[in-house]
């Protein structure tokens, strides 16, 4: 698997970067994703994956670009050959590439800390297998999802993907979750440390995580002795037990961080926060809990992900889970090209361009490529006659 126009510009940048050049380095992204397509059809991968990566720069459908164009194949014809998509492939390409992508900036030695999250996109409809979706709480006026498992590295400012997984309607989080540390294995460095949110606080996953590095998370409250320890008014290290008794039980070092609220979202007074904190023994709260704010990069890195995720009604969970990957792979282009390209070098690192965003500079920019490319319609034939006689009073 290569990228060689990526390797020039990344080793050889030009004095500027085109939106031609962008969309180009787009397209040689998602041309390593196997797509068996239709026998005997006179398309080629390269025009379904443009309509792609034009639904997926405006975040709109397959069947918002083809009716808008005049040099793309109709919506069936399209849809027809994205379900030709395996999953299994597709996925290990997409993982594939984004650590191809992300190692251009990593060093190989050394150890990080990974953050870890789980991910639902809102699902209405009727699936195909009513094992495959999710329960979730209310949102987009439905409860089932699509939940997808992912797993960051932090490196200079840069929240660089290294791998997605899907968690299936009868997938359990700790499998999910072991499918994707053995992604990250492969990786040449060591994990230090993982962060993830409070999907952690249970006993087998804890096991999980566990064998990889040691895990950080804040704890859920409702058990008596767990309030008990939080209910104070000092920060403190101490130890708490989860599951006990059962096959998965875990006894965990606890740390209970004490902060003043200081009208933080209307509210003032102490707050207390526990984290399960792994070999943090030897740090204070205060030092576990800045250590664990640093997976809030996490929600810019995900708003990030939304911004390129094209749309779709299609129960195909493999065709969701592609453009999923689709969104991750052009958000991990943009963050290398703006710290190894548009970055200015300054001492202790480099300083980021304001004017290349995501949105209005990356995304737009490839889509006014495409638009050109794709013949998008400038002009839309009318009836010719305009309101029926006697609509037209009102307008002065």
């Amino acid at each position: 698997m290569k990228l060689p126009k990526l390797k020039r510009i990344l080793t050889d940048p030009d004095e500027f970067i085109s939106n031609g050049q962008l969309k180009s380095l787009s397209m040689e992204l998602l041309e390593l994703i196997p797509l068996e397509g239709i026998e005997g059809s006179g398309l080629d991968s390269e025009e379904i994956m443009e309509v792609v990566l034009r639904a997926a720069v405006d975040t709109t459908s397959v069947n918002g670009v083809t009716t808008n164009t005049e040099d793309t194949p109709n919506r069936e014809t399209v849809m027809d050959w994205l379900h030709t998509l395996e999953n299994e492939p597709m996925l290990d390409a997409v993982n594939d590439i984004l650590a191809l992508v992300a190692m251009t900036v990593l060093d190989r030695g050394g150890s990080r800390t990974i953050c870890i999250d789980f991910m639902d996109n809102p699902f209405h409809g009727h699936p195909e297998d009513e094992d495959e979706f999710r329960r979730m709480q209310a949102r987009d006026g439905t409860t089932k999802c699509h939940r997808y498992c992912t797993v960051f590295v932090l490196a200079q400012g840069k929240p660089l993907t290294l791998a997605v997984e899907p968690v299936d309607g009868d997938d359990d989080k700790a499998d999910a979750v072991e499918r994707l540390l053995a992604r990250v294995e492969t990786y040449p460095f060591e994990i230090e440390r993982t962060l993830i949110d409070r999907a952690a606080f249970a006993g087998e996953l804890i096991g999980v995580l566990r064998e990889a590095a040691p895990p950080v998370f804040p704890v859920k409250t409702g058990k008596d002795s767990l309030e008990e320890k939080l209910t104070t008014d000092k920060s403190y290290m101490t130890e708490e037990t989860i599951c006990e008794g059962k096959p998965y039980e875990q006894t965990y070092p606890l740390a209970v961080n004490v902060t003043y609220q200081n009208g933080d979202r209307g509210k003032s007074g102490l707050k207390q926060t526990g984290y399960a904190a792994y070999g943090l023994e030897d740090r204070t709260p205060t030092q576990v809990a800045r250590i664990y704010n640093n997976r809030s990069r996490i929600e810019k890195s995900y708003e990030k992900f939304r911004e390129a995720r094209a749309l779709t009604t299609t129960p195909s969970t493999t065709i969701r889970l592609f453009y999923v990957g689709v969104g991750f792979l052009l958000e991990q282009l943009w963050i290398v090209l703006q710290w190894a390209v548009l970055a200015r070098p300054r001492r202790g690192g480099r300083a980021l361009p304001t004017d290349f965003t995501f949105g209005d500079a990356f995304l737009h920019g490839i889509e006014e490529v495409l638009d050109d490319e794709l013949g998008w319609k400038t002009k839309h034939r009318t009836n010719g006659e305009g309101l029926p006689a006697g609509h037209e009073h009102g307008l002065g």
